[in-house]
């Protein structure tokens, strides 16, 4: 049984997978409409994406309280509960329109609107071309956090995917004694 839900698609299914001969991640997000969006993520671009998806994470917290070590702690708290009621095993359904074409897009530019009421808006973008607006609730922001995370960590790309929301994150190639040869 299905429900009719008057209003704009809503985003009913993320899926994130490592690309090893491309060394990508292709994230495929699809609508409650049937559209499908694809995109491929380097990792340069998740090194820029996951600040702004912990800044998210932190923007909900901060309407609960100004406080930022309770912000934290309810930002790992609804990341936990996020990640713990979402459905991680199910099997992603292809989706049947693809407004951006069937092609991934390389993603090189996001920015952050202001939040609108329960949301805020994620833009993802091409260097040139269109891109998506993701209207992303506080779960929706967690667990888009969660697969990047276990997406990375398959790649073997060596970020620390810190989830409290200014640690950001770790990065090896910037933070490690490199060996000269």
């Amino acid at each position: 049984m299905t429900t009719a839900i008057d209003g704009p698609p809503r985003l009913e299914q993320f899926n994130a997978g490592y690309d090893a001969m491309l060394d990508r991640i292709l994230l495929r997000i699809r609508t409650s409409d049937g559209a499908e969006y694809r995109f491929w993520i380097t990792r340069r671009y998740l090194i820029l994406l996951w600040p702004i998806l912990m800044k998210m994470a932190d923007g909900f917290s901060a309407r609960k309280t100004a406080d930022p070590l309770t912000r934290s702690t309810l930002a790992e708290l609804a990341h936990g509960e996020a990640v713990g009621k979402a459905d991680f095993s199910s099997q992603y359904q292809e989706g049947t329109i693809f407004p951006l074409g069937a092609d991934p897009v390389l993603l090189a530019k996001i920015s952050l609107r202001p939040a609108a009421g329960e949301t805020q808006t994620l833009v993802l973008l091409p260097n040139e071309g269109q891109g998506v607006n993701l209207d992303l609730d506080e779960r929706l922001v967690h667990i888009l956090a969660r697969l990047m995370q276990q997406t990375a960590t398959a790649a073997e790309w060596g970020l620390t995917l810190d989830v409290s929301p200014g640690t950001g994150m770790a990065d090896p190639a910037t933070t490690a004694t490199r060996l000269l040869h």
